[in-house]
């Protein structure tokens, strides 16, 4: 049985805030709709699991291709490459087929039950810059949750984050996005697998 790791680790002296026990139990929808129990993705190799905010996010499109043309830097040390979402099972895969990932590992979570495990946190705050000012993206927040969000693309208002993953279930880094399209520097990510 795995033991609770709470804020024991540490990655460039930042804590580690996981619940493992919650977050091995967790069971993730695969693009059929099948259950996977989350340990079971960290049983033989490391596992780095990117938490996208929904299906329909830019920002999670950007950062999910950005991991994905970099994979072989983190295949190459051993690790996998996870991705996980909290639409239906239906928008993962449409995610998938539309940005050219069929060979990723998706997974979603629409219980959100993951993402509390792992302490990512809901918001809707953006960094300024390029893409929205902060009000032009709560008014687009706002009107996709009334539109899509019962569709299943997602839960608009989730944040994501990365967490790398041991055989053993012990968890060597973790980033948590306090806003949509914060993502954590490349040179992490590169150290982690």
């Amino acid at each position: 049985m795995l033991a609770s790791i709470v804020g024991m680790t540490t990655f460039a002296d930042k804590k580690i805030h996981v619940e493992m026990r919650e977050f091995s139990d967790c069971p993730l929808l695969n693009a059929k709709g099948e259950s996977v129990k989350a340990s079971t993705l960290w049983e033989k190799q490391p596992a780095i699991f990117v938490f996208l905010r929904h299906f329909a996010c830019d920002a999670c499109r950007t950062h999910a291709l950005e991991i994905w043309e970099n994979r072989a830097k983190y295949e190459s040390k051993g690790a996998r490459i996870h991705f996980v979402g909290n639409g239906s099972p239906m928008f993962l895969l449409e995610f998938k087929l539309k940005y050219k990932m069929q060979e990723a590992s998706f997974f979603t979570d629409p219980s959100l039950r993951a993402f509390r495990a792992v302490g990512f946190r809901k918001g809707f705050w953006i960094d300024p810059g390029s893409m929205h000012s902060r009000p032009e993206f709560l008014y687009k927040a706002i009107r996709f949750a009334m539109k899509h969000e019962n569709a299943g693309y997602g839960n608009v208002w989730q944040l994501g984050g990365v967490l790398a993953v041991k055989p053993g279930g012990i968890p060597t880094y973790q980033f948590t996005s306090l806003t949509m399209g914060h993502f954590p520097p490349a040179s992490d990510l590169a150290a982690i697998s």
